[in-house]
């Protein structure tokens, strides 16, 4: 895929996509701060997307860019245009004058009719719940049951959806080798949208532009007798059913991505207080009696807290007594985007050291479980601890963990490779380089 543009939308929107792997850029009809000052598109763009949201006068500064994108769409590129408030002007900006078009308001709640066509329908099917403003598009009504229109300036008009006395509301205009997507506004949802385009719409089409055939056009409805005709149908409904299968399979996969496995890949990606929680998350499911965030702990005490965690085998006693009496490991939590330091490295022996003073039990251990090497990909990171660090740690019976390495040991667990008690075992024993073993 080639690049994206994304034109007239926020940063945070362009950092979103680039962080799923796609080659994006951004750019924008009018200057603005911290927006590139030139709209005109990179040479190898092959998609863009346009948010049209502008009221008042100062839509007037709008760069016209409908030849740039126009040349675009004529080699096979695909523009995507979100509706939102505005007059016709900022949208024909952007994708040339056709005469049939005409902006009126339209309330999407009064209903619409979509078009059974996949994939185009898997965006409606996936978001019309938040379409918050629509246009109807032409000033005339679109004669039942037709779907498509010849146009005086394109190839024709292909309709999506429309409102229930037959006006459309999005509509795909073919020029050259590619196409113009006119989509209502879904508001917060339109970069939700963007990816879906990307992810599930687009290659569908590129499939099945390498099918089409050179009399593709026998197969329009013109033509077909009706067992053909009633074949189509079939065809048509039973990729809908496959397709709302997929979705469904989507939408657990991303509900299971969000409360079973993204709190754990905070462990490969986060720092601070992020990485804080998934590491005290990680350890209550490996089944301590109790995992004390030393924070919140002492968060009615003013003193230094220094340790992030507390675990404790048992679960039988108050915390104060378990500190007094009961085996203790004492946590300390880093991250770093290279090695561990020899300072993060001696505050295990210096903690452990005032905490078997204050409480006067000599039965601690301090652990560093650190998250280093950040950029690289988990699997390819060194060991972030030095030689000299791992005898040291050793000598002072303490631990050096990588959040790799609990990360494995969760997953381990939960596949039924390991019992959480034989890695609870392995964390009170195992001295300098912790390395599970399962």
């Amino acid at each position: 895929m080639g690049k994206i543009v994304l034109l007239d939308f926020e940063e945070k929107d362009r950092e979103r996509l680039t962080g799923e792997m796609f080659d994006v850029e951004r750019r924008a009809t009018t200057p603005g701060p911290g927006i590139p000052g030139s709209p005109v598109l990179p040479a190898d763009c092959e998609t863009v997307f346009y948010q049209m949201d502008r009221q008042g006068p100062d839509g007037l500064a709008q760069a016209v860019m409908s030849d740039e994108v126009a040349a675009v769409v004529e080699k096979g590129g695909k523009v995507v245009c979100f509706i939102g408030r505005g007059s016709l002007f900022h949208l024909t900006n952007i994708i040339g004058l056709y005469p049939e078009l005409h902006l009126q308001e339209a309330n999407p709640a009064d209903g619409m009719v979509f078009r059974p066509k996949p994939p185009y329908k898997l965006i409606f099917d996936k978001f019309q719940p938040f379409i918050t403003h629509a246009y109807t598009l032409f000033q005339d009504a679109v004669a039942e049951p037709s779907w498509d229109m010849g146009s005086t300036s394109n190839n024709g008009f292909e309709f999506l959806a429309k409102s229930q006395d037959g006006h459309p509301f999005s509509l795909l205009i073919r020029k050259g080798k590619g196409f113009y997507l006119l989509l209502p506004w879904f508001g917060p949802k339109n970069i939700d949208v963007a990816e879906f385009i990307l992810r599930d719409v687009l290659p569908k089409l590129d499939l099945k532009a390498g099918e089409t055939k050179e009399y593709g056009w026998l197969d329009g409805e013109e033509y077909t007798f009706p067992v053909l005709k009633d074949l189509f149908v079939r065809r048509i409904e039973e990729k809908e059913r496959h397709e709302q299968a997929l979705l469904e399979i989507e939408d657990r996969i991303r509900e299971a991505r969000a409360t079973e496995q993204e709190s754990f890949n905070t462990l490969l990606k986060g720092e601070g207080q992020d990485l804080k929680k998934a590491v005290v998350q990680a350890l209550q499911h490996l089944g301590w009696g109790k995992v004390v965030d030393v924070d919140e702990y002492w968060k009615k005490v003013i003193r230094n807290k220094e340790e992030d965690i507390w675990l404790i085998e048992t679960g039988d006693h108050p915390v104060e007594v378990s500190m007094q009496r009961e085996p203790l490991i004492l946590v300390l939590v880093q991250s770093n985007k290279n090695w561990a330091t020899d300072d993060e490295c001696a505050l295990l022996q210096k903690y452990k050291g005032r905490r078997m003073q204050e409480f006067d039990n000599t039965k601690m251990k301090a652990v560093l479980i650190g998250n280093y090497f950040t950029p690289q990909e988990a699997k390819l990171r060194n060991c972030p601890f030095a030689p000299i660090q791992c005898e040291e740690a050793q000598k002072d019976g303490n631990g050096l963990l990588p959040t790799y390495e609990l990360f494995k040991a969760v997953k381990a667990v939960k596949e039924g490779k390991v019992r959480q008690e034989d890695i609870r075992k392995q964390l009170q024993e195992k001295t300098g380089l912790i390395q599970f073993e399962y």
